[in-house]
């Protein structure tokens, strides 16, 4: 088992569509990669277009990449990066933001396309792994991919669905990945195939953790029911954890959550959480200097247990090139069945 860190590295406050663009929270990655360096932890950062115009971050992405420190991948925000076709849900900043699933397919590749290519120009090298903005991802987002020469994506929720969430209006809002499970695998496209290496996200109350249909058919149903969101409020309030730290994560429910990956022979633990997380006040999660230095105590904990455990660190594209998961099919014995349907 593997840690692989991974970071959506973007524009300030992205939850507060249309607001100005900006992107001061790269001056507070410095001191996020020291203490990364500290704890021999190799973050992937997944850039967007803003972040590719932004001076500093050319600086000290390229370095951290010529240091062997860091792997910066691709980031798409439809509404950030170009082209952009002149109707609502697709102009620049638009306050509504398309997941790319909803991009006509031309339109898909022109970004992806302009994206790759300013990624390569500001930091040196051409981008391989992906994740998609508002986790907007379908077999035609991989095809693209997959077309542009990048070898593995980093979209996939687990046991989440986003088809309730709005994108461009009119259009059919966001992926389910419901019926989707931990384990690494290949998604076939046309033009080949592409490693899904899903964000870890597991149930880890029972009975939920110890049955998976269960569980999937609870996730689904209980927005639309009131015992079952009272049976939510009272017993299952943080499920299914993410492997992303919030205000009331600790080192406990994370080794919680790695206990259930073990059990599954899930092979990548995948962390999530965005730049501007390091920036107080500008994401709804972190406001002020006091809760970022709750985030920092607990990165320091987590980082210091993973070290401990002997869990080693690597980027997203060392995890694709290993042999093990070259050879990785969904539903080997004693494993979730992989991505079954995007």
């Amino acid at each position: 088992m593997k840690f692989l860190l991974t970071i959506d590295t973007e524009a300030d406050n992205q939850w507060d569509h249309g607001a100005p663009l900006t992107t001061r929270n790269i001056e507070f990655v410095p001191r996020f990669q020291d203490v990364c360096n500290s704890h021999h932890i190799k973050p992937t950062y997944f850039v967007t277009s803003e972040v590719c115009e932004n001076v500093l971050a050319r600086e000290i992405f390229t370095q951290y990449r010529i240091n062997g420190q860091a792997e910066i991948g691709s980031h798409l925000h439809a509404w950030t990066t170009p082209p952009f076709p002149d109707r609502d849900g697709f102009r620049f900043n638009d306050p509504h933001h398309a997941f790319a699933t909803e991009l006509p397919p031309d339109v898909l590749r022109a970004k992806l396309s302009f994206l790759t290519s300013q990624v390569e120009a500001s930091f040196g090298k051409r981008p391989v792994t992906f994740r998609s903005g508002r986790y907007g991802f379908n077999e035609e987002v991989a095809r693209a991919l997959v077309e542009l020469g990048y070898v593995a994506d980093s979209s996939v929720t687990p046991f989440t669905s986003w088809a309730s969430f709005k994108g461009s209006p009119g259009g059919t809002g966001g992926p389910d990945f419901m019926a989707c499970g931990n384990q690494p695998c290949r998604v076939s496209t046309p033009a080949g195939s592409l490693l899904e290496i899903p964000v870890t996200i597991l149930p880890t109350r029972w009975p939920l953790s110890a049955h998976h249909p269960l569980a999937r058919t609870y996730f689904k149903q209980v927005d639309h029911s009131l015992p079952l969101k009272i049976v939510r409020k009272l017993f299952f309030a943080d499920q299914p954890l993410w492997l992303r730290p919030n205000k009331d994560s600790t080192v406990a429910l994370f080794s919680r959550l790695i206990r259930e990956a073990k059990k599954l022979q899930i092979p990548y633990l995948v962390m999530m959480f965005h730049s501007s997380e390091l920036m107080p006040g500008v994401s709804p999660y972190w406001k002020n200097e006091n809760e970022i230095g709750i985030l920092y105590k607990l990165l320091e904990e987590f980082f210091s247990w993973l070290n401990a455990e002997h869990i080693e660190s690597i980027t997203m594209e060392e995890a694709s090139i290993e042999p093990r998961i070259r050879s990785q099919e969904p539903g080997t014995r004693g494993q979730e069945p992989g991505i079954i349907k995007l």
